[in-house]
């Protein structure tokens, strides 16, 4: 009985007494009402009415019915126990009885509220996501990265200057993060927090998380109305325990919402495809937030939009109005984009050149269609997600984890097989697009977890169809599917909390190196010292290094107000040239650049005033101060003469050989200044001035030249000699 069999029908409340019989000694009329559902429960009702055939009281009673015939009938319901449960005859049968009726009432107040054990499961499920990404959250990932402090900072900015960009527009479509355009949804997401907490490590990365619970919501609810899935919920936890996804939306990177939001744009897509083609619209908005989140998902995002108009091209054409109206939405949604190119036409191959992709090498087009291949397949490979390995930077992996767990590559490969199978349904060829083309943005430039870690996505859900599959035949031997579901819940909760723990315990000393090329530690550590020091002398002066972390100047103003009420300085620029130092001046210098101070013997004086440990114990910051010896003029002039003596060198170029003399460098080769690359550097050595000379063997005709150099202010000056016995020709800009 699918239908009600009358609207009569009232909601569960206490049970009333029926009125007193009335002094005629008739029975007031009963009016019964019977209503029933899908899932084989009935609603009966019973009412007792007045004169005026108005209910006065009533009781209502639900009654389960097994769905098919030959069905067992339901075991009735174990007698309540008086003294509840037991501790020390915890083995007599009133125990167990008092166990099964508060199993049996727990589950009566689930049906009654329509709660299924499917719902319960993926609402703890979801709780317990949160929980283990909230836990700590400032502890683990044990650095807080320049990359994640600079949305907030950014948001701040962009407050401050009445909603204007650093180049001067309004609401900016990108926002600079130090060398390139490349920052939007992720800014915009901190204003509101910004504006009521400030800069907070809890709340910037909380407020990553909180978009992250987007991938398993959105894997629950895709396994659940698309793929029909008895075990939907589990794709919330199975997502979950997928190492880097663990590990990175504990973060406030961008690729973190970039890969939630495709993960929605995925679910709505197929509820336009399987449901109604008004979730269309909805589906291109979060299209377009995933291609302005992160860079590399303009790549993704848009080839899967590609494949997906193409294959379900008949599909669009019978709802061809909604498709329509949703193209108009999309070319709406490009404008900012078509601003931002305008204004900025050279962003996008500078960003390229930034990470050092090989599309801007001088190589055949076939070479670079080669080497995207290659990489390209190797995104797919188990050997980059199922094998610890060493490709990806320390503080964005997992020590001896695959970036997904080893035991669910059989499932996953079963659930890829499912797919390739079905391809002929919509729901699995729109999993496999997302499979094929998640790696493409990363094969652009090289794998690398943040750049694949859309592929989180397809991955859970294929792996989450696999573990489907192998219960539901383990149900054919008449395993109750209750069961199967508990113990795969309690199985998938164990493995989440398993995780949090190691992380917590072990993850601050998976990795010895902890400075530039390691972990970047230090950042919350070090500017709480800061504050600790301001607090006790206000107008106290400190230089902190920042050879430890990428942008330390960046976490400066994340952590500190404005203006910087410290000096961003390592004792390098000391030990090249004499400077000021204030009395009673603090240096934080990380342990390197303090033995370098110490072993150069250019100070009489040093105390270290506190020592900041990195996790393993060894002596991470120094918190010192510094005095000159006395001679410190007459031994710094020694090294200027010895660092200004010239290097000589011979060049070929074009066919021209010709001599070189110049200062002393301390980044790049002399042939980096003469390749006309003007992404190759070299950089001075402290001499000032730097000396550049070139002498040739025969007279050369000379119109001109080019130079590029850093943002420092200074003056070019050129020295042109027709013969040695002459006085040169002088310019200077």
């Amino acid at each position: 009985m699918d239908d009600e069999l009358s609207e009569k029908a009232a909601p569960e409340e206490a049970p009333a007494e029926l009125p007193d019989e009335p002094s005629s000694g008739r029975h007031p009329p009963i009016q019964i009402s019977l209503a029933g559902s899908k899932s084989g429960r009935y609603r009966v009702t019973i009412e007792a009415l007045n004169g005026d055939e108005e209910a006065v009281s009533s009781q209502t009673i639900t009654i389960a019915v097994p769905e098919a015939e030959g069905a067992p009938a339901p075991r009735p319901e174990p007698p309540p126990v008086e003294s509840g449960l037991e501790t020390e005859d915890s083995d007599k049968p009133g125990f167990r009885a008092g166990v099964a009726a508060a199993g049996a009432r727990v589950l009566a107040w689930c049906r009654a509220r329509s709660l299924t054990l499917g719902l319960v499961l993926f609402g703890l499920s979801l709780l317990l996501y949160l929980a283990v990404r909230l836990i700590a959250l400032e502890s683990f990932p044990i650095y807080f990265f320049t990359d994640e402090a600079v949305q907030t900072v950014l948001a701040a900015d962009f407050l401050r200057d009445n909603f204007f960009g650093e180049d001067k527009v309004f609401f900016p479509t990108y926002f600079r993060n130090v060398y390139q355009f490349n920052l939007s949804t992720s800014v915009y997401l901190q204003i509101l927090p910004y504006l009521f907490f400030g800069k907070s490590l809890f709340v910037t990365r909380a407020v990553s998380v909180l978009v992250s619970l987007l991938v398993p919501v959105t894997a629950g609810l895709t396994l659940r109305d698309i793929f029909k899935s008895p075990y939907w919920w589990a794709g919330a936890l199975v997502a979950s325990i997928a190492p880097a996804w663990f590990l990175h939306s504990r973060t406030a990177f961008e690729t973190v919402l970039a890969v939630s939001f495709y993960a929605a744009f995925l679910y709505l897509y197929l509820l336009y495809r399987c449901r109604s083609p008004r979730f269309l619209y909805v589906a291109v908005a979060m299209a377009a937030l995933t291609f302005y989140t992160y860079s590399p998902a303009q790549i993704y995002v848009t080839l899967t939009c590609l494949a997906l108009l193409v294959l379900d091209a008949r599909y669009h054409w019978q709802n061809r109005r909604t498709a329509l109206k949703a193209v108009v939405l999309g070319l709406a949604l490009t404008l900012p984009y078509v601003r931002f190119r305008f204004n900025h036409p050279e962003a996008a191959t500078q960003h390229l050149a930034q990470l050092n992709s090989y599309w801007l090498e001088d190589i055949p087009v076939l070479e670079k269609i080669r080497r995207f291949g290659g990489e390209y397949l190797y995104g797919l490979s188990p050997a980059y997600w199922f094998v610890s390995h060493g490709d990806d930077l320390p503080r964005h992996v997992m020590k001896g984890y695959g970036h997904l767990l080893r035991p669910t590559l059989p499932f996953l490969v079963l659930g890829l097989i499912m797919s390739f199978r079905w391809v002929r349904q919509p729901q699995y060829r729109v999993l496999l697009v997302s499979f094929l083309a998640a790696p493409a943005g990363a094969a652009v430039v090289e794998v690398g977890i943040t750049r694949m870690l859309v592929f989180i996505v397809p991955a859970s859900l294929m792996i989450t169809l696999g573990i489907s599959q192998v219960l539901e035949w383990l149900e054919r031997f008449r395993l109750p599917r209750a069961a199967l579901a508990s113990g795969l819940f309690a199985l998938l909760a164990l493995a989440n909390l398993w995780m949090l723990r190691d992380v917590l315990a072990n993850g601050p000393t998976w990795f010895s190196d902890y400075g530039l090329h390691g972990m970047q530690f230090g950042a919350r550590e070090v500017f709480s010292a800061i504050d600790d020091y301001l607090e006790k002398n206000p107008r106290g002066k400190i230089y902190l290094a920042t050879s430890w972390a990428n942008g330390a100047d960046m976490l400066a103003r994340f952590f500190l107000p404005d203006p910087v009420p410290i000096e961003m300085a390592g004792i390098d620029g000391f030990l090249r040239e004499v400077r000021t130092i204030e009395d009673n001046a603090l240096f934080i210098l990380p342990a390197n650049e303090y033995e370098q101070a110490i072993e150069s013997e250019k100070f009489e004086e040093f105390r270290v005033e506190s020592v900041i440990q990195y996790p393993n114990g060894d002596p991470g910051f120094y918190l010192a101060h510094f005095r000159y010896r006395e001679d410190i003029d007459e031994i710094m002039a020694e090294e200027l003469e010895l660092r200004r003596r010239l290097i000589e060198e011979t060049m070929v170029r074009d066919g021209d050989q010709y001599d070189v003399r110049y200062s002393v460098l301390d980044m790049g080769q002399i042939t980096d200044v003469f390749d006309q690359d003007p992404l190759s550097v070299a950089r001075t050595g402290g001499v000032n001035p730097f000396v550049l000379e070139l002498i040739y063997d025969e007279p050369r005709a000379i119109s001109g030249y080019e130079i590029i150099i850093g943002s420092a202010d200074g003056e070019l000056r050129t020295f042109v000699y027709q013969d040695q016995d002459q006085v040169p020709l002088e310019f200077s800009t």
